[in-house]
């Protein structure tokens, strides 16, 4: 495929990303996918077969959204979306209209319409998401940023991309859509992963490169996006995003003129440094398992885990077991032996490693409802 953002077809490809895409759902072509780098801006970005439709189909029935109050508390989601408030307040009032790209449960929507903001619009394509951001008395819009379904030109003084343009592939609609929507004198406010924090982080091994993030991204980029389609930057900044765990770069953008593309390979080398130190981390935690040949179930193999299971060669790996059955079936190799995912009910003998940091405690509490008894260990 061609870089999302200057459409080059030169890349470089840095890493095999993934063996099978059908971990991603049905609809999924059943090949690899990559890490490339854009020769022409570098910008490192998912190099795959597969579509936006793919992806748009993942997020409409596949995947599930975290809730923030549920998964982080109500404190500490408060204060990530004060910090936001406090980014977007200078450029907005109580009467701005506001659309929010991927709002998914109208949380944050939820948040600035308790602030006294009267016209705030969740855009998601997922029905569960948009009949919850309805609870919050927000206006919806059931479909994706490359649609945009029935979004009126020329109607909204912010759109927000809060941590969205990540995960989608199709960036050329995306930002054509939201230049109509757009007032001339609105803004777009832009929030991403910083791929040039990822090696600073204690984060699990490869986290960052979950297969749902199709763009990593730096501020290179985003001043890459705004010159692409024609916005100036306002502000911008970089900070630790406590929830999700996250180092994040932010930017202000307004309509504006076209601007040059610039290269940089900064992205480049903060990829690569975080690939060692992500390897270096499993192999530390790995070693010791290779060496006793203890039975090992990988337990919960989907889009922020399967990058991880061909590093578990020569460990005694049992089966691979995941209770969505649209995983279960899917095959991957092992010391060049097929595994089959198979569902929690095929559970044999050996030690049950959750894969996901992330959600461990709650995966080890279904599994002990589940009555098994296996000793559980947790990848770190």
């Amino acid at each position: 495929m061609s870089c999302p953002i200057c459409k080059s077809n030169e890349k470089k490809i840095l890493y095999r990303l993934c063996d099978n895409m059908k971990i991603m759902g049905a609809d999924f072509p059943e090949t690899p996918s990559f890490i490339a780098k854009c020769k022409k801006c570098g910008l490192i970005y998912m190099d795959t077969k597969a579509s936006q439709k793919d992806f748009l189909s993942y997020y409409m029935y596949g995947a599930v959204a975290p809730k923030y109050y549920d998964m982080f508390g109500q404190e500490d989601t408060d204060e990530y979306y004060h910090h936001l408030h406090e980014l977007m307040k200078p450029y907005i009032g109580t009467d701005s209209r506001m659309l929010d790209i991927a709002g998914a449960w109208g949380e944050f929507a939820g948040y600035m319409s308790r602030l006294g903001y009267r016209d705030v619009t969740v855009l998601d394509p997922n029905e569960k998401c948009i009949s919850s951001a309805n609870k919050f008395g927000v206006k919806t819009l059931l479909t994706d940023s490359t649609g945009m379904g029935d979004a009126a030109d020329n109607s909204f003084d912010m759109v927000i991309l809060n941590h969205s343009l990540e995960h989608i592939l199709d960036v050329d609609s995306t930002m054509r859509n939201i230049s109509r929507v757009l007032k001339d004198e609105g803004y777009l406010f832009i929030e991403v992963p910083d791929i040039e924090g990822y090696a600073d982080e204690a984060a699990a091994p490869f986290n960052f490169l979950t297969y749902e993030h199709v763009l990593h991204m730096s501020m290179n980029d985003i001043e890459n996006l705004a010159g692409e389609y024609g916005f100036e930057i306002l502000d911008k900044g970089c900070y630790y995003k406590k929830v999700s765990n996250y180092p994040s770069i932010y930017a202000v953008l307004r309509k504006g003129e076209k601007q040059a593309l610039v290269y940089s390979d900064e992205p480049e080398k903060a990829l690569v440094r975080y690939l060692e130190k992500s390897q270096k981390t499993l192999e530390h935690f790995l070693a010791p398992l290779r060496q006793s040949g203890e039975k090992l179930i990988l337990w919960g193999i989907g889009a922020s885990t399967a990058i991880l299971i061909e590093s578990f060669k020569g460990c005694n790996v049992t089966a691979l077991i995941d209770k969505n059955p649209d995983r279960q079936g899917l095959t991957f190799n092992i010391n060049g032996k097929p595994y089959v995912i198979e569902p929690p009910e095929s559970v044999g003998d050996g030690t049950i490693l959750i894969l996901s940091i992330p959600y461990h405690d709650s995966i080890e509490r279904q599994i002990r409802d589940m009555g098994l008894t296996n000793e559980i260990a947790a990848l770190k």
